[in-house]
C-alpha cells in the first residue's frame, strides 16, 4: 500500500509540473511577432479575422505587453459610410513613435469587406515595426498602379449626377400578441442631405404610430394609441477649421407632449478648440444658438395656454477624446425659455472608459438634468392608465441615470488561438 501510495504521489507532482516544464522547452523558442493590443470600441472589428489575417502579429490582452497600440476610430460620412482612422502608438521598443492612417468606406459595406480594409490599414501600419524586429526578410511590398489613372480630383469638382445628394429612407413595423394583449408599431424617415468641406444641408423628416391593445375581461378591453412625427431642415456653414455657424427650420407633433403642433427657428455658432480634422480622436466644443418656438397644445395646459410662441437660447458645452488611457464623452446642456419665468433646462450627461492597470478598466455612465421647462404638460394630470403605460409625459424636477462598470481580464496574455465552434449554442 505505501508503495502504490508513493507512485500515486509521483504521478500526481510529475501532473502538476508537465505544464511547467513544457513551458520551459517552449522558452527556448524565440518569437519574433511584434506584439500588438487591438483597441477599437467601434463597428467594424473582427478580432478572429485579424488573428488569421495577419499572422506576424502577437495579440495580446493588455497594453502594457504590447510593442504597439492600435486605436481604431469611426466618424460617420455624409453618404451615411465610416471614415475609419487607425493610430498606431509604440510601446516598450517602440516608446515615443506614433503613426495614423485613414480610410473611407461607403454605405452598405459589407463586413468582409470593411474587416478586410481594416486589416489592409493594419498591415500598412506596422510595417515600420516588423522591419524592425528579427526576420524581417520574410516581409514584401506590393503596389498594383492604376492604368492612367488622373490626380484625384476634389470632390466638389466630380461629375457627379447627383451633384453630391444622398437619400436614405427607412421603414419599420413590428408588433406582438398574446391571449390578451396585442401590440404593434410602424416608424419611417427619410433623409437627404449634401455635405461638403464647406457646407452642410439636411432635410429630415421622421413619423411613429405605436397601438397597444389590452383585453381586461372577457367583455372589455383598452386601447392606446401614440403618434409622434418631425420635419426639420438644417444648413451648417464651415468659417475655419475651428468655427462654423447654422440655422434650422422645422415643425411637427407629439401626442405624448400635448402638443398637436410646434414650429421652430433657430440660427447657431459653434467653436471646437482642436481642428476639426482631429475629430475622431479629440473635441471640445462649445455652442449658443437663439430660435423662436410656437406650441398649439391638444389640451390646455397646466400654465391656460392652448398656443404659445416663446423664445429660446440654448447653451453647450461638449467634449470627447480616444486616446491610449481609455475613453471620455460628456456634454452640458443649458436651455431656457426668455420672456418666461424661470423656464429653463439643464442636464450634463457623460460616459468614460478607463483602464486602471493590467487588464482592468472602469467604466462610468450618467446623465443628470434639472427639469423646469415642461410648458406643454395638460391641466388636470394624466390618469392611471395614461401614467402605467407611458402615453403622456409626466411632471418632474429632475431625471437621473447612471452605471457603473468594472472589466478584468487575467490569465495567458497571448492566447490568440481562434476557435468558432459552437459559439452561439449555449443551454
Amino acid at each position: 500500500m505505501p508503495r502504490l501510495l508513493r507512485r500515486a504521489v509521483l504521478a500526481a507532482v510529475l501532473l502538476l509540473l508537465s505544464p511547467s516544464l513544457r513551458t520551459s522547452e517552449a522558452q527556448g523558442v524565440v518569437d519574433t511577432r511584434v506584439r500588438v493590443f487591438l483597441d477599437c470600441q467601434t463597428f467594424g472589428c473582427d478580432r478572429n479575422f485579424f488573428i488569421t489575417e495577419l499572422p506576424f502579429v502577437l495579440w495580446t490582452q493588455d497594453r502594457l505587453d504590447a510593442d504597439a497600440h492600435l486605436l481604431v476610430t469611426r466618424l460617420g460620412t455624409a453618404s451615411g459610410g465610416g471614415e475609419y482612422t487607425v493610430t498606431l502608438y509604440g510601446h516598450r521598443r517602440f516608446e515615443g513613435r506614433a503613426d495614423t492612417l485613414v480610410t473611407t468606406l461607403p454605405p452598405n459595406t459589407t463586413d468582409d469587406v470593411r474587416r478586410r480594409e481594416l486589416a489592409r490599414l493594419f498591415k500598412l501600419g506596422l510595417i515600420s515595426y516588423v522591419t524592425r524586429l528579427p526576420g524581417q526578410e520574410r516581409f514584401a511590398v506590393t503596389y498594383t498602379a492604376p492604368a492612367n489613372a488622373p490626380a484625384a480630383p476634389k470632390m466638389t469638382e466630380v461629375q457627379d449626377p447627383w451633384n453630391l445628394w444622398v437619400y436614405r429612407t427607412r421603414l419599420n413595423g413590428g408588433g406582438g400578441a398574446e391571449s390578451r394583449a396585442s401590440n404593434y408599431e410602424v416608424t419611417g424617415n427619410i433623409t437627404a442631405s449634401r455635405i461638403t468641406e464647406d457646407w452642410k444641408v439636411i432635410f429630415y423628416f421622421q413619423n411613429e404610430y405605436r397601438y397597444n391593445r389590452f383585453k381586461v375581461t372577457d367583455t372589455t378591453s383598452r386601447e392606446y394609441i401614440r403618434r409622434n412625427g418631425d420635419a426639420i431642415a438644417r444648413v451648417v456653414r464651415s468659417i475655419t477649421d475651428h468655427w462654423s455657424i447654422g440655422s434650422g427650420l422645422g415643425g411637427g407633433y407629439s401626442e405624448f407632449r400635448n402638443i398637436d403642433l410646434y414650429q421652430l427657428a433657430d440660427i447657431s455658432a459653434e467653436y471646437n478648440l482642436f481642428p476639426w480634422a482631429e475629430a475622431t480622436s479629440r473635441q471640445l466644443v462649445l455652442a449658443t444658438g437663439l430660435g423662436l418656438r410656437r406650441y398649439e397644445y391638444i389640451e390646455a395646459t397646466i400654465y391656460g395656454e392652448t398656443a404659445e410662441t416663446r423664445p429660446l437660447a440654448r447653451v453647450m458645452l461638449a467634449g470627447e477624446s480616444r486616446q491610449p488611457w481609455g475613453s471620455i464623452d460628456a456634454a452640458l446642456r443649458y436651455n431656457r425659455f426668455l420672456m418666461a419665468d424661470n423656464r429653463f433646462s439643464l442636464a450634463f450627461n457623460g460616459r468614460t472608459n478607463i483602464r486602471l492597470s493590467r487588464g482592468l478598466s472602469l467604466e462610468l455612465r450618467g446623465e443628470a438634468a434639472k427639469v423646469n421647462d415642461q410648458l406643454y404638460l395638460p391641466r388636470g394630470g394624466a390618469s392611471e392608465d395614461e401614467v402605467l403605460t407611458r402615453q403622456r409625459a409626466l411632471a418632474t424636477a429632475f431625471r437621473l441615470t447612471g452605471s457603473v462598470g468594472l472589466n478584468f481580464t487575467f490569465g495567458s496574455i497571448y492566447n490568440t488561438i481562434v476557435n468558432p465552434r459552437l459559439e452561439d449554442f449555449w443551454f
